[in-house]
């Protein structure tokens, strides 16, 4: 069974770039312009655009935008990042099977049990580095969607779609009518426009946050393909232009107030907890996602010797051997565009 919004982490330190063929990721990129998107900028400067401006669906990328919100709403004092938030609230919106078990995995790294509570810092910061979907749906009600969306326009990211309770779509299972079969709800899941669809979510995650018997309707067994597909499809949307972009802005360290650049570092830069990163860079931050169908992953990067990159790649509608492919070698491609300049220059010119 594929797992949802996997969480992708980023160890340099850990790399083994020999046992990977990159060669055959950079060809299926060429051979696969439907499917792929590329764009890499080098102190500033634009050296690569890959269908930088396709529409694909983002997966978690999306939760940098909510990031985002979260820093400025510490900054204007509308939330405190040390108010403690009970484990069992954010549990509501717990949906297993369907985050690759990320949230599970953030509260052992915090050795939390369900009785416990947590910063707000650290809800969003589980919400990045372990992609914990919970902690977004929660973060999502608390900031609100309205104030996360204005992001786009402050932001300048015309192409980018608004923010919902996506992470409430996986439970679409549980508004199927007793008398439709899966086959017939399927499509009419895939005929309704996006603003009804979004209503289902969010009536989703009202019955999450208000129902404790609610989720006890779904089963992930009956999430099948044709669901994850419509799921994955309908994700918020953007390009590889927007998300480097978006990348640029935070790594500049001048976009954002020094206030609000504080606490997106203690969010997005959570790599430079590792010392091996730590030796070799300033800053470094990242934010990936994968559906069954989805990978995507945005990052950027400040050396030592202050020299900047900052990078989006997104695949979409990769059939499971192409998302096998991909996931296997993930780490290494991201790794070799990082530390190393030859193969970006390899890379630049086999996408020209």
């Amino acid at each position: 069974m594929a797992k949802l919004f996997c969480t992708l982490f980023l160890l340099l330190a850990a790399k083994i770039v020999a046992a990977q063929n990159l060669d055959q990721v950079i060809q299926f990129i060429k051979d696969n312009p439907k499917k792929a998107s590329i764009v890499i900028l080098e102190n500033h400067k634009e050296v690569l655009n890959f269908n930088g401006n396709q529409l694909m669906p983002l997966a978690s990328a999306a939760k940098t935008i909510i990031a985002i919100e979260f820093s400025n709403q510490v900054v204007e004092k509308k939330i405190n990042p040390k108010e403690q938030i009970a484990i069992s609230e954010l549990s509501k919106y717990y949906i297993p099977f369907t985050d690759g078990g990320a949230h599970t995995e953030w509260l052992k790294s915090l050795k939390k049990k369900k009785g416990d509570s947590v910063s707000l810092l650290q809800v969003a910061q589980g919400m990045i580095k372990f992609s914990s979907n919970a902690n977004t749906e929660y973060l999502e009600d608390l900031l609100g969607l309205a104030n996360i969306n204005r992001n786009l326009k402050a932001l300048k990211l015309a192409n980018h779609t608004p923010l919902y309770y996506f992470t409430a779509g996986a439970l679409m299972t549980c508004l199927k009518p007793d008398k439709v079969d899966n086959a017939t709800w399927s499509a009419q899941l895939n005929t309704l426009s996006m603003e009804k669809y979004r209503k289902l979510c969010e009536i989703n995650h009202i019955k999450l946050k208000t129902d404790s018997t609610f989720i006890k309707h779904f089963n992930f067994k009956n999430l099948s393909l044709e669901i994850q597909k419509i799921w994955s499809d309908r994700l918020v949307a953007s390009t590889a232009s927007d998300y480097t972009n978006i990348m640029e802005k935070i790594n500049s360290r001048s976009y954002f107030s020094s206030e609000v650049q504080f606490f997106l570092d203690q969010i997005m830069e959570w790599p430079m907890a590792y010392p091996g990163n730590q030796a070799a860079f300033k800053h470094l931050g990242q934010k990936g996602g994968s559906t069954a169908y989805v990978r995507t992953d945005a990052f950027y990067v400040t050396d030592k010797k202050d020299l900047g990159l900052s990078c989006t790649f997104f695949f979409n509608s990769l059939t499971e051997k192409e998302n096998a492919m991909i996931t296997l070698n993930f780490g290494a491609f991201e790794a070799e565009i990082i530390t190393n300049p030859t193969f970006r220059l390899k890379l630049i010119e086999a996408l020209k």
